[in-house]
């Protein structure tokens, strides 16, 4: 293994933790899932994304570190399915305006910490771009560190 395998391997895994398993700590709380003011189908709906994020996470990084076949393709593979999370968030966000949705709830905000902003930006934003820009950064640093498949 390269230093240049070993770094986008480390990117991907920073990324893929903060897609996958940081919203466990945040949203797993009273702001969200335990929210008495939420209705009872949007939590359902709350538990299942992050336990898919989860899941996704935990193959992401079977693809990234323990998988034995062709490494390029693992790589590529652990790539697209965390993009697909972090795409996910990044069309709800897009799109909030058109079905209600905010990025920083005015009600629990002030119960977050710096009302969840970081940087004049919602932490959620900032928090799955770096994880975006993490995962794209490390998969074509660890991609290009491998030897391409041999062609048939």
């Amino acid at each position: 293994m390269n230093i240049n395998d070993l770094l986008g391997r480390v990117l991907m895994t920073i990324g893929t933790i903060i897609a996958g398993c940081l919203p466990l700590f945040v949203d797993l709380s009273p702001s969200h899932v335990l929210n008495p003011t939420w209705p009872a189908h949007a939590r359902l709906h709350e538990v299942w994304l992050l336990a898919s994020g989860a899941l996704f996470s935990l193959v992401t990084l079977y693809l990234i570190w323990v998988h034995r076949g062709e490494r390029r393709q693992a790589l590529g593979a652990a790539a697209v399915v965390m993009g697909c999370l972090l795409s996910g968030f990044f069309i709800a966000a897009g799109t909030a305006s058109q079905y209600g949705g905010v990025l920083v709830d005015p009600l629990t905000a002030p119960s977050m910490p710096n009302q969840d902003m970081a940087f004049g930006i919602p932490a959620n934003l900032l928090a799955f771009g770096l994880a975006f820009v993490l995962l794209l950064v490390g998969a074509a640093l660890a991609r290009a560190a491998q030897p391409s498949a041999t062609r048939r």
